[in-house]
């Protein structure tokens, strides 16, 4: 096995152990079904607030939001919940103009619909 086989392969070894344990601590088919028994019809798991500084995140939540947003991430979520569940990530920017500066804001998030 050459090298770029080793890393590929411990990448997605790494990815499955995180999601698993990520997914499990979630418990989204619960909140999910709570969602639904509120009338909601989508969930949304934030990654980042457009108010928020990305410089003060700590290396946990930088981790994190690096994992939430690998496109696996949302195929393996679609995969778990199953048929009938559209799971998609959104990336939405906005921006302000106060005395000729513009001032751009950001925000990502998986919305999972039914």
């Amino acid at each position: 096995m050459n090298l770029a086989e080793k890393l590929k392969e411990a990448k997605e070894e790494s990815f499955e152990k995180w999601f698993e344990r990520w997914y499990e601590e979630q418990d989204l088919e619960k909140k999910l079904i709570n969602a639904a028994s509120q009338g909601y019809t989508k969930y949304k798991i934030g990654i980042q607030e457009d108010y928020e500084d990305v410089s003060r995140f700590s290396d946990r939540r930088k981790y994190l939001n690096r994992r939430l947003r690998n496109p696996l991430t949302i195929e393996k979520i679609s995969i778990e919940l199953g048929e009938g569940i559209k799971v998609e990530y959104i990336k939405d920017k906005k921006s302000t103009n106060f005395l000729g500066m513009t001032r751009y804001y950001f925000s990502d998030w998986i919305e999972i619909t039914w």
